[in-house]
């Protein structure tokens, strides 16, 4: 699998965190190039669009959304630019980074410790229909590294789940009901230097 356009979305704990809240964290964070190899370079706020991308901090390399899709509060790392390695090198980057800003947002203190995010089930999203079309033989060609990835990262408890759809773009589901706290995860899976 050559695709490098990996999303990774963890689910908050809480829908209570208006969407106002991380301009300002996201803002300082862009002031202190807070997340490492990311270029952080702007801020939008969607939180007027009901359903929708949220709030958006974009970076060179990847755009990272506090977004409210179906209704529910979460964290989506979308990778932009390509990560030297295979499939399973970028799979964990993504992931990797995905875990290490949920701990940053965390620990900000303008969420007073309100802010947490669930690790018993993590999205993989592959947003390139060209190199993997949500089909079966794309979950065939990629579940692999995906199980691989998450018995490292969750236990051998997990399960990986397609959800296969024409309209969508090719979509996993990586559940464990053994999963740990957020930093846990994270001293699990540092995340890789990019190249």
């Amino acid at each position: 699998m050559t695709a490098h356009k990996i999303a990774v979305k963890l689910f908050a704990t809480s829908n209570e965190i208006h969407g106002e809240t991380f301009v300002p964290v996201f803002h300082h964070w862009i002031q202190n190039q807070a997340i490492a190899d990311h270029m952080l370079i702007d801020v939008a706020d969607y939180a007027h669009v009901p359903d929708g991308p949220g709030t958006v901090l974009v970076s060179h390399e990847a755009n990272i959304y506090a977004d409210r899709e179906g209704g529910k509060l979460g964290l989506l790392y979308t990778r932009k630019q390509p990560v030297a390695g295979t499939f399973r090198d970028r799979l964990k980057q993504a992931i990797g980074a995905t875990l290490n800003i949920a701990s940053l947002l965390q620990r900000a203190p303008e969420f007073d410790g309100k802010l947490s995010f669930a690790t018993g089930e993590i999205l993989i999203r592959i947003n390139d229909r060209l190199l993997a079309p949500n089909t079966s033989e794309t979950f065939t060609a990629v579940k692999v590294d995906i199980e691989a990835v998450g018995r490292e990262l969750l236990g051998d408890s997990v399960t990986v789940e397609h959800y296969a759809s024409p309209l969508g773009v090719f979509e996993v589901a990586m559940k464990s009901s053994g999963a740990g706290d957020v930093q846990l995860l994270v001293d699990k899976l540092p995340v890789p230097a990019n190249v």
